[in-house]
């Protein structure tokens, strides 16, 4: 016999790298979906540059790949020489159950990373879940048709094999994309502005995921939301406005140009591409035809403290004031380490989770609520920016915050956000009042789009109150818009319908002079 040869039921080393291949893909860190995918957008919502991530995520993988070929090819070994008849023969020895224990070891950790990469959140899905329903199928089948089940270790082995043969170009895309050039983000900065006393202003407030329905029209049943009540009895309050998307990073930057975006993705530099028809051309975002260019052509200062968007990489020369707050990496993965430090991050997250130890973020949910807040409040405050945009992640699924107790923590429903994103409309509207352009601002209430209730029915955070809040999965499609003049306290209602993407030309009007009062509002919204 060549020293080569297989024993049967025994593959040869060719197959085992090629299975362990596909094994390592599936045991790798689950950021690595998100860095093939061909959108990029997991990319255009972090903290650039991420080359030494992606490295070590590259590193990770080959590393696993190694590891995972071995273990194929001991698992044979040991089923072989301890079983003695292999995985086809008539005896159903226990050893040949190692074969769905490894399997099930794969199907727990790609559902795991899959949460960790956001590709998976349906609460029915976990990776003590996958483990017991993969191993504890096959133990059934092995108990009842052991022939069957030989003949189903090798299917689910076969598949494995097919996908290994993606790592011929999924380890080469990530060490490409591992020295692509990336520009280094400011998470913010300010610019010398010039004193903007006596000139009308505009604070744009935007909630993320807010509810018309849910705010007014079916709220819930003892939920209290002072401000919006207050904000809506002195303003001019849009009841049919219309969406114009669906995807937060589709909706914001098509109301920053005036155009449609129905689908979008970056460059691995970040540089937001987006169609506005379907099968259309792919354009990049141009920030010099965005409302920020427009007002400083007219000679506004402009200011954004955002959320999600890279606001200031986008319009890093368009803006005077900015602050923004995206995406981090968990598992101890981090633009700020080195491509090293990166590597043993997985392992360390591991190795935290066998010892029952809490993964602590970089930033605790108070912690994160308190600088958006502080940011936001900066910025309104700041009499010296004539047009100041703040995105707020409220109140954005899922829950964090507690309005029995008032305290943000993991954990609340969307009711709960609405709450706190109705307290956080009363302080900012508060330091607003303090300003010394108050009585020259107007004040737009907005969000991007309605509670997706679709997306969030069956993803983790669901609760028993968003299932009756929602009437058991009903969707209504309508975002907040409501504009407040500063010298004006009358209430005036908007039914007819209204598109979102109006609010681009809307805010023009606004700068250019042409809309100044309620009245000339319902008069240029009835033409749109």
């Amino acid at each position: 016999m060549r020293a080569n040869s297989s024993q049967p039921g025994e593959s040869g080393w060719a197959r085992c790298w090629i299975e362990g291949a596909g094994a390592a893909l599936l045991l790798g860190p689950g950021y690595i979906w998100n860095e093939l995918s061909w959108t990029h957008l997991d990319l255009y919502h972090r903290l650039l540059p991420i080359t030494t991530v992606v490295r070590a995520l590259a590193i990770d993988v080959a590393v696993l790949w190694v590891l995972a070929a071995l273990a194929v090819r001991l698992l044979e070994w040991v089923i072989l020489r301890v079983g003695g008849e292999g995985l086809l023969g008539p005896r159903r020895g226990f050893i040949g159950l190692l074969w769905a224990l490894w399997l099930g070891l794969l199907a727990s950790r790609i559902v795991a990373e899959l949460i960790v990469a956001q590709v998976l959140s349906w609460q029915e899905l976990s990776a003590a879940r996958a483990f017991a329903v993969t191993a504890g199928l096959l133990v059934l089948v092995w108990a009842i048709v052991p022939r069957a089940y030989g003949l189903l270790i090798q299917g689910l082995r076969f598949v494995v094999v097919l996908l290994g043969f993606s790592m011929f170009w999924a380890l080469p895309m990530l060490v490409i994309a591992g020295y692509a050039h990336q520009p280094r983000d400011q998470v913010e900065f300010q610019k010398a502005a010039a004193t903007s006393a006596g000139r009308p202003r505009i604070v744009w407030l935007l909630f993320d995921e807010m509810s018309y329905d849910q705010a007014f029209d079916h709220r819930w049943p003892g939920l209290e939301l002072p401000n919006l009540d207050r904000l809506r009895a002195e303003s001019v309050t849009f009841t049919n406005t219309q969406p114009n998307g669906y995807f937060t990073e589709r909706i914001i930057p098509s109301l920053l140009l005036g155009k449609p975006i129905v689908d979008a993705r970056s460059t691995e530099a970040g540089v937001l591409r987006y169609q506005s028809v379907e099968k259309g051309a792919w354009t990049s975002f141009d920030p010099n035809q965005t409302l920020f260019a427009d007002a400083q052509r007219r000679g506004w200062t402009t200011g954004i403290s955002g959320d999600y968007n890279p606001y200031c990489r986008m319009l890093k020369n368009q803006l005077d004031w900015c602050a923004m707050r995206l995406i981090v990496f968990g598992n101890h993965l981090s633009r700020d380490k080195t491509t090293w430090e990166n590597v043993a991050g997985p392992v360390e997250a591991t190795w935290a989770r066998v010892q029952h130890k809490q993964f602590e973020p970089a930033q605790s949910e108070a912690e994160r609520f308190a600088a958006m807040i502080t940011s936001a409040r900066d910025l309104v405050t700041d009499d010296n920016i004539d047009l100041a945009f703040v995105h707020l992640y409220l109140p954005h699924p899922p829950g964090f915050y507690d309005r029995k107790t008032g305290q943000v923590l993991v954990g609340g429903s969307y009711i709960d956000n609405m709450a706190l994103a109705d307290r956080s409309l009363g302080q900012l509207m508060q330091a607003l009042a303090q300003t010394s352009r108050a009585q020259l601002t107007t004040l737009i209430v907005s969000s991007d789009h309605s509670w997706r209730v679709g997306i969030w029915r069956h993803g983790f955070g669901w609760t028993k109150e968003d299932e009756l809040a929602s009437g058991h999965g009903h969707f209504d499609p309508r975002p907040m818009l409501i504009v407040r003049f500063g010298d004006e306290s009358a209430a005036a209602q908007v039914h007819w319908p209204f598109p979102l993407l109006a609010m681009h030309m809307m805010i023009e009007q606004m700068m250019a002079g042409e809309i100044e009062d309620p009245q000339q509002l319902e008069s240029w919204a009835r033409n749109q």
